[in-house]
């Protein structure tokens, strides 16, 4: 019981602090200022955590291990259907935790060199294997082409903008659904051999549909 009182209270100080970090930005926080915003005296705080830099990079890190283990969820199905759930996967993950990937977006360039090569190799394989998704989806083109288009792609999923108050969250997702259907569609067929109008036959609702 203890020690899941103990796990619970530090997630409470990581939420804490990974809101203070997002709206203030990590540089601007300083360790005084962190432990106020949590609630404790500054030197209480290395008894939760190893330092600032370390918190934030534990944050990044479990956003790219939670995106990386998606595939792993998603075994079942043709190339093209495990495509669209592990995308869905990605847009209902920004849906919980954008302000981690406001900090994986914007603030990569505080870590140290070490934490932001591991960050970059987590990346590097959630891309590669959205690559192997497509290849096997029917892709065509150099794979140079593919790979450009799927860090584009993702960088875009990771800046999603915030929920805008005009659309439900189910509106906003089939928006998000919209736009990355004619993006993939565009990869796994170049618009020279593909009819007019038509995008990749994925089972994504349109926007307004129903």
């Amino acid at each position: 019981m203890a020690s899941a009182c103990a796990e619970t209270r530090l997630e409470t100080l990581r939420g804490k602090a990974l809101v203070l970090f997002a709206e203030r930005g990590f540089a601007q926080v300083g360790m005084r200022e962190l432990a106020l915003h949590l609630g404790m005296a500054a030197g209480s705080l290395y008894h939760h955590f190893e330092s600032k830099e370390q918190l934030l990079f534990e944050l990044i890190e479990e956003l790219y291990e939670e995106l990386l283990g998606a595939p792993r969820r998603v075994a079942r199905g043709s190339a093209g259907e495990r495509l669209e759930q592990l995308l869905h996967r990605h847009i209902a993950l920004h849906e919980r935790c954008p302000a981690q990937f406001q900090l994986a977006e914007q603030e990569l360039r505080c870590l140290t060199p070490v934490h932001r090569q591991r960050i970059q190799a987590l990346r590097e394989a959630y891309e590669e294997r959205l690559v192997q998704l497509l290849l096997e989806a029917g892709a065509r083109g150099s794979p140079a082409r593919l790979r450009f288009g799927v860090q584009a792609l993702v960088t875009w999923l990771n800046n999603l903008p915030p929920a805008c108050p005009d659309l439900t969250a189910p509106q906003r997702q089939e928006a998000v659904a919209a736009l990355l259907l004619a993006a993939l569609g565009s990869l796994l067929e170049p618009a020279s051999r593909r009819a007019p109008g038509r995008l990749l036959p994925l089972a994504w609702p349109v926007l307004g549909a129903g």
